[in-house]
């Protein structure tokens, strides 16, 4: 189904959501790519590169969907700050740990964003590609809330004579 309407026409609710959740996905590539950037461990800064990389396939995915309905190129909008809802926001020196509840923060209010979305929208095609974005960022949630409950876990205890095969030849 092709809408060959202004883009420009702020009344298209699913056109303003459209632009939102583009502008909040490149938002969220940015975020992970600084914050890769920060880390000195490998393993880390590996897995923050591909959360990069899945939020800027999110936001490719909205792009081709939106370029597609408006046959025009895509915009993103800036969220209006009033609406936006506030975040606590770490310190200058922030933890490993404090980053990680800002990530489960963000990735379930994309959940619940476009979890929403699906319910305004009439449009079948979108509504699947919004269901389909909420679960992946419900599993982006699951993920982090995962990795904080390791980084802040008990810690395991283990004897060397406990540890398997350190036997000398």
């Amino acid at each position: 189904m092709q809408r060959k309407q202004n883009p420009a026409h702020e009344k298209d609710p699913l056109l303003s959501i459209m632009e939102k959740a583009m502008a909040e996905e490149l938002k969220a590539r940015d975020f992970y790519k600084k914050m890769s950037k920060q880390l000195e461990d490998k393993a880390a800064r590996n897995k923050f590169d591909i959360m990069s990389d899945t939020e800027n396939r999110h936001y490719e995915i909205i792009k081709k969907w939106y370029e597609k309905h408006y046959g025009q190129s895509a915009k993103t909008k800036k969220l209006n700050a009033g609406r936006a809802l506030k975040v606590k926001k770490p310190g200058e020196k922030a933890s490993y740990e404090d980053i990680i509840k800002i990530i489960i923060d963000a990735e379930e209010r994309a959940h619940e964003f476009y979890k929403a979305a699906a319910k305004k929208t009439k449009d079948k095609q979108a509504k699947e590609l919004f269901k389909k974005l909420s679960d992946m960022e419900r599993a982006h949630a699951d993920q982090f809330k995962d990795e904080y409950r390791i980084v802040t876990g008990p810690s395991l205890q283990c004897a060397e004579e406990d540890i398997p095969w350190m036997l000398e030849v």
